[in-house]
């Protein structure tokens, strides 16, 4: 018998698991972020600037880890915009803050639904800006040749 409920236990933490998991992916696609769900992470890519909300679920232990992470090609997209004019620190920090707003509204939704949240937004917002610094300084240097 004890088996049986423990089974129709772990059936129905399955089920809100992946209701709480579609809440998440409907919650970033209203933010209009491209996403993409793998084994246990949601992928939340920015349209503009190739940013990602990454979200870690760890169902067994009610956890979940929130990261800002910038995409490979994040160096490129920067150097077009430069080259079109466009201000992109002004841009980067803009998308930056939507980015942690939305990061916000994620864990409070976690949170809400008894997991343990841990943030990891700094880090990846520092690799971002030193994206831009580095592209940055080398159309700089290029001015200066």
């Amino acid at each position: 018998m004890v088996a049986i409920f423990n089974k129709t236990r772990s059936t129905q933490e399955t089920i809100k698991g992946r209701a709480m998991i579609e809440e998440l992916i409907k919650l970033l696609r209203d933010r209009e972020l491209e996403v993409k769900k793998q084994k246990g992470t949601i992928r939340a890519v920015h349209q503009t600037l190739p940013i990602s909300l990454v979200i870690s679920i760890r169902d067994k232990s009610r956890s979940a880890k929130i990261a800002i992470e910038p995409e490979d090609d994040l160096q490129d997209v920067l150097a077009d915009l430069i080259e079109s004019g466009e201000d992109v620190e002004v841009l980067v920090d803009d998308i930056l803050s939507e980015i942690r707003d939305i990061a916000i509204e994620v864990g409070q939704l976690l949170e809400n639904k008894g997991y343990k949240v841990e943030w990891a937004l700094r880090e990846g917002e520092n690799d971002v800006r030193d994206a831009l610094e580095d592209i940055l300084e080398e159309y700089e240097f290029e001015e200066e040749e």
